[in-house]
């Protein structure tokens, strides 16, 4: 095999494998490399997001479901939202990449089966990426890898099940927050997405600084199906996860971040399936223009805004639910969608300032 490239791209998730599918639209290059040590297939998880209708089709083969409404609960408020320009849609990772290397086949990009363990700088200023199993050189090189979280850091992670049920459910739309479950962890909401009539998947799902056994977060989905008079039938998958709600500092002189690693994460909620998509199209417009920088998808104002929420979520633990309620009480359907999908305008931003506890703001912004 030829080992030595224009481009490597490390990692062949939704970062990694979107570029390389963009970068072969373009033509922006002829000799690419993805380097990825796990097959498409294995990589099971549910990503959601908003959408218009028009888009869904570049995702039409991996979709599992798509609604106009969904839904933000409490014990005293159930706040519905639905908007007919964006649709909330979950794609099937495995599927969605599966079918991206699929059509890569047919082009000349290349992808390995390996993982990177380091990178070097050559004496002809190419990369040298040493692997587990060979040696590669390139000259620009892009890490998609999602990044390490540490300890101490504000996370939310989850553990979530798609049941097959007995019987007819009573849920038609997303869930996106039931926060009617157990605080005592952190803030904890439960996420549930309706495939079908009998195909739900339920996440339990806490923001706070530590993971809790995976026991725990079973029993809180097991209650919250029992509560809701909902028959199992069967499993037919689990998925555990983590997502930093704090900047990720992975600065390499040798490879420049993308994905999550580069900073495509929403901060206040967690959102990136649409950033890390826009982030790469941005890119590899710019790579066919002969421009290798990466872009900042998200301002420092609206990541300075999102630290600014986290905080007053940390220390206000009392008032946490309420923070999220007042955002989605405050907007319609399609200024959340669009305030969650980093589009919002200047109005929606005064709304959701303005349903914000002033005094709790003031006291983070002055510490």
């Amino acid at each position: 095999m030829h080992k030595s490239f224009d481009i490597a791209i490390i990692g062949g998730g939704n970062a990694g494998l979107t570029l390389a599918k963009n970068l072969s639209d373009h033509r922006a290059a002829e000799n690419i490399a993805v380097i990825e040590p796990t097959h498409p297939r294995e990589k099971h998880a549910n990503w959601c997001s908003w959408h218009h209708e028009e888009n869904l089709s570049n995702y039409q083969d991996a979709i599992k479901g798509v609604w106009d409404s969904w839904s933000i609960i409490d014990d005293k408020t159930n706040i519905k939202h639905n908007s007919s320009e964006y649709k909330y849609a979950c794609i099937d990772s495995a599927l969605y990449l599966s079918c991206i290397e699929e059509k890569l086949r047919t082009s000349s990009i290349k992808i390995i089966r390996d993982s990177v363990e380091k990178i070097k700088i050559k004496k002809n200023n190419k990369r040298e990426l040493q692997c587990e199993n060979n040696t590669y050189e390139a000259l620009h090189v892009y890490d998609s890898r999602p990044p390490e979280i540490k300890d101490d850091s504000l996370r939310q992670h989850f553990l979530g099940i798609e049941y097959e049920l007995h019987n007819n459910q009573n849920i038609d739309a997303p869930i996106l927050m039931d926060f009617r479950v157990d605080q005592a962890c952190g803030l904890h909401f439960i996420y549930a997405l309706p495939f079908s009539d009998n195909r739900l998947l339920v996440e339990s799902t806490v923001i706070s600084k530590k993971f809790n056994e995976k026991k725990w977060y079973r029993n809180q989905i097991k209650q919250w199906i029992k509560h809701r008079n909902l028959k199992v039938n069967k499993i037919i998958s689990e998925e555990v996860g983590a997502i930093s709600q704090e900047r990720c500092s992975h600065k390499n002189k040798y490879a420049k971040a993308i994905g999550a690693r580069g900073g495509a994460v929403r901060l206040s909620s967690g959102y990136a399936f649409h950033n890390i998509q826009e982030q790469v199209k941005l890119l590899a417009k710019n790579i066919a223009s002969d421009n290798y920088n990466t872009s900042n998808i998200i301002s420092n104002r609206i990541h300075f805004m999102d630290n600014l929420f986290n905080k007053v979520l940390i220390n206000n633990p009392e008032r946490s639910i309420e923070l999220f309620l007042s955002t989605a009480c405050h907007l319609t359907g399609k200024e959340f969608a669009e305030f969650m999908l980093n589009k919002a305008n200047i109005l929606t931003w005064c709304k959701v300032i303005m349903s914000m506890p002033k005094i709790n703001f003031m006291k983070e912004l002055i510490r």
